[in-house]
């Protein structure tokens, strides 16, 4: 029987949410031996996580479509000398396409495009191949970076939640049919054996895992965690994981009364541990493509308290029956939310209960059948 042969189009792999996902997939389906899998980025990887990984997986090929250290994906700080690269990067991408970059891609019978229509120039000269995007992001990202224009390119466009591509339905009605929703895959049992560790913490507290940027909006959760502590002092706000804002949110903290029961630990190898062990895990962003942490909180048997922002936590906790959910940005619900578990208002047993009877759909097994069936 022929190999299907599929290539995951990536720009670069730096250690982020849609990397990391797209490995738990590729874990996954190297094992089908009906699949001949390629990863194409336009830089080589360098990360060495990653680098470790294609070594331990020599069957999954690496192409280069633009070689060059010089015009990589990074740009430089300083606004002119950024310009100026940007324009000769512009061209140097432009004199490849049109001579090679399209002889790279020949051959595959699945084309995948994993994030948000970044190889959507690439592709346009690309016969006989299958194509599908996957879109990470939100509605308004598709919108406001005017996406639709590449869908006439495309086969499939994948999305992560049902209200997603509901939506995008009824926008583009004449391309319904080409968007599919797939869950990123989660493995279940992995995450369960981690979670078992010894928590290095002592005493109740909440927990945050996630990204220090201004759109996870770290700083509701702080106000948030503020007026709580006014009544329950005792209790801690742990938050966990790094990003280029962290020492913008650790000021804010600073100027807060409740500041001395606020904990930034950074980034951590096994941030499982921390969320078993919390009162609730909260997520307080304004906008989400699937939020992995609240999948990753139902796993370990935890509490989670969320943002009811699009996309992913409506779908997630089930319209509130498999967790709290409050308006994003308002800092007074969400410590009311808080004030409702602690001071045990709200069912608890019955939310975790429910959230992890559903768990089975985000399984990377469930998933990745229907990845090959989509590929297929």
């Amino acid at each position: 029987m022929k190999k299907i042969k599929v290539a995951f189009c990536l720009r670069d792999m730096q250690l982020g949410g849609v990397e990391s996902v797209l490995i738990r997939t590729l874990d996954n389906l190297v094992l089908d031996k009906n699949l001949d899998i390629s990863v194409v980025s336009f830089v080589d990887i360098c990360e060495p996580a990653f680098v470790d990984w294609f070594t331990k997986h020599p069957s999954v090929k690496r192409i280069v479509l633009y070689s060059s250290k010089y015009f990589g994906t990074r740009m430089p700080r300083f606004f002119l000398w950024r310009v100026i690269k940007h324009l000769c990067r512009d061209v140097y991408r432009f004199v490849l396409r049109i001579t090679s970059v399209s002889h790279k891609l020949s051959g595959f019978d699945t084309l995948i495009d994993y994030h948000d229509f970044g190889f959507a120039k690439e592709f346009k000269k690309v016969r006989g191949a299958k194509k599908i995007a996957w879109f990470h992001s939100s509605l308004n990202v598709f919108v406001r970076r005017k996406f639709a224009k590449n869908l006439d390119d495309y086969d499939n466009v994948v999305v992560l939640t049902d209200d997603c591509a509901n939506d995008l339905r009824q926008i583009y009605p004449q391309c319904r049919d080409k968007f599919i929703r797939v869950y990123n895959p989660i493995d279940i049992e992995a995450i369960k054996i981690k979670s078992s560790e010894k928590c290095p913490l002592r005493g109740e507290y909440f927990c945050c895992v996630s990204r220090m940027s201004y759109d996870k909006d770290i700083r509701t959760l702080l106000n948030a965690f503020d007026l709580f502590w006014h009544t329950h002092k005792k209790v801690k706000l742990v938050i966990v994981g790094g990003g280029d804002k962290l020492d913008v949110f650790k000021q804010y903290a600073s100027d807060l009364k409740s500041y001395k029961n606020i904990s930034f630990v950074g980034a951590q190898k096994n941030p499982f541990v921390f969320m078993r062990c919390a009162i609730a895990n909260v997520l307080s962003s304004y906008g989400e493509g699937l939020p992995t942490v609240l999948i990753e909180s139902q796993v370990v048997g935890a509490l989670n308290i969320s943002a009811d922002c699009k996309y992913g936590p409506h779908e997630i906790l089930m319209s509130g029956r498999g967790g709290l959910l409050f308006m994003p940005g308002n800092a007074q619900q969400l410590a009311q939310c808080m004030a409702d578990v602690y001071d045990k208002k709200v069912d608890i047993k019955q939310m975790i209960l429910l959230s992890t009877r559903e768990l089975k759909r985000f399984d990377y097994k469930t998933v990745c059948r229907q990845i090959k069936s989509l590929i297929s």
